[in-house]
């Protein structure tokens, strides 16, 4: 009986915060290794556009060896529709209720200072067959887990669950 009241709350929590969320699908693609990993990411801003990159290296690592070296590749994507509030060093997006959304911020750390996402933000790289497309999940709410998700399309256990934990926080 708790676990069917559970589920009856979390029914009628999702199309609430659903709504206080919005998702980005960058325009650029990338095709890259079908079974290789995500090594190294990074927030940058292009400085001539203020538009928000991701900046993503993929590896083959996982099965380089003697006969394959080691190779990675590294690509940007972009996210339009963000606004670059110069002022705070901060990306920020409006979902369409107009509620504004802080996606990234320039945290100083010396003595390299870069972009990071904020807690309510999330990019998940989505992978089939190697071709890769980033997607920028923000919500108003603050949400645990990591910033950075992969997801392969080969039905693994990590995926599945990847996957089922990013629909139960939109």
């Amino acid at each position: 009986m708790k676990f069917l009241l559970g589920l009856a709350l979390l029914a009628l929590a999702v199309p609430r915060a659903h709504g206080q969320s919005l998702e980005i699908v960058s325009p650029t693609r990338a095709s890259t290794f079908a079974h290789g990993d995500a090594i190294f990411h990074q927030i940058e801003r292009d400085h001539s556009t203020n538009e928000m990159l991701a900046r993503v290296t993929f590896s083959n690592y996982p099965y380089a060896g003697d006969g394959e070296p080691r190779r990675d590749e590294t690509f940007d994507f972009v996210f339009p529709g963000l606004h670059f509030e110069a002022a705070r060093n901060e990306f920020v997006a409006r979902n369409r209720h107009q509620v504004r959304i802080p996606i990234a911020g320039l945290h100083l750390n010396f003595p390299y200072s870069g972009y990071k996402l904020e807690p309510n933000a999330k990019i998940l790289l989505v992978k089939r067959s190697g071709h890769v497309t980033a997607v920028l999940n923000g919500t108003t709410q603050p949400r645990g887990g990591g910033r950075w998700v992969q997801i392969d399309d080969n039905w693994s256990l990590q995926n599945l669950l990847a996957l089922g934990f990013e629909k139960l926080t939109r």
